[in-house]
């Protein structure tokens, strides 16, 4: 008898779990996120030094060259039923620059001269998007949690200088300076959040972001026809993004 008991309550337990979790919304939060950012594509890509090598003619380049990217974010949103919020996110990350030297030999071997030096900056990129959260208990204390926005992206590209030196004297160095342009970007995402203590949760999430501005880019100080010459960029900013979060979750509602 004592064990038919047992055996009810378990059942009624496991029964009831699911209907209970499902009756409170999950937590109006707001949280700050960090994490790292490996970029997509010619994004990503770098040329070698044989086909940036041009003696007669400019050479276009697709590749981005950027390297593995970091990035913070905050973000929050309000849920208006069960398992679905509003909300948005603002970030900011940047993307230094990989195979420099390929970059320096390329442009040696096309104008010609003893020797180069390549200096850059970085990728910088901030973007500003609302849209729509899920969350779905899996346990007391651990959600299932995705996100779909759409919004705009900021991006300044790095700014590239060559110096030149050729028997024994510096000319004068050629530039590709930076540009900047504003478009649309789009930011998936899901993940899981664990609540440490009722207000304090930690989130583990991995994402794709998607941008494609179309860059005109200044040249500057170039005496010959020769060599790597990139005027207009207009390819895909896409990444695969893995983020650690703290949030702060306000209240809920029955």
């Amino acid at each position: 008898m004592n064990r038919i008991k047992i055996l009810i309550s378990l059942a009624a337990a496991i029964s009831l779990s699911p209907a209970v979790l499902a009756q409170q919304k999950p937590a109006t939060f707001i949280g700050v996120e960090g994490g790292i950012s490996l970029p997509l594509g010619n994004f990503g890509k770098a040329s070698t030094a044989t086909a940036l090598t041009s003696i007669q003619g400019t050479v276009d380049d697709p590749s981005g060259y950027a390297k593995l990217g970091g990035f913070g974010a905050l973000n929050g949103a309000w849920f208006f039923s069960k398992y679905f919020g509003i909300g948005g996110m603002f970030k900011y990350g940047t993307y230094n620059l990989k195979h420099v030297d390929s970059l320096s030999q390329g442009y040696q071997e096309s104008f010609d001269v003893d020797k180069t030096s390549t200096s850059v900056t970085n990728y910088k990129m901030w973007s500003l998007m609302p849209g729509l959260y899920f969350d779905l208990p899996l346990a007391k204390k651990l959600s299932l949690t995705a996100r779909g926005l759409v919004g705009i992206s900021h991006t300044s590209t790095p700014q590239i200088t060559v110096a030149i030196e050729d028997g024994g004297v510096e000319d004068p160095p050629v530039v590709q300076s930076s540009a900047s342009k504003t478009a649309f970007a789009l930011d998936l995402g899901a993940g899981f959040r664990y609540s440490i203590i009722r207000c304090v949760a930690v989130d583990l999430r991995a994402g794709y972001f998607y941008t494609k501005p179309d860059f005109t880019i200044p040249n500057s100080g170039r005496n010959n026809n020769a060599g790597r010459e990139v005027t207009n960029y207009d390819q895909a900013l896409g990444s695969i993004n893995f983020s650690l979060a703290i949030t702060y979750q306000f209240s809920r509602h029955k």
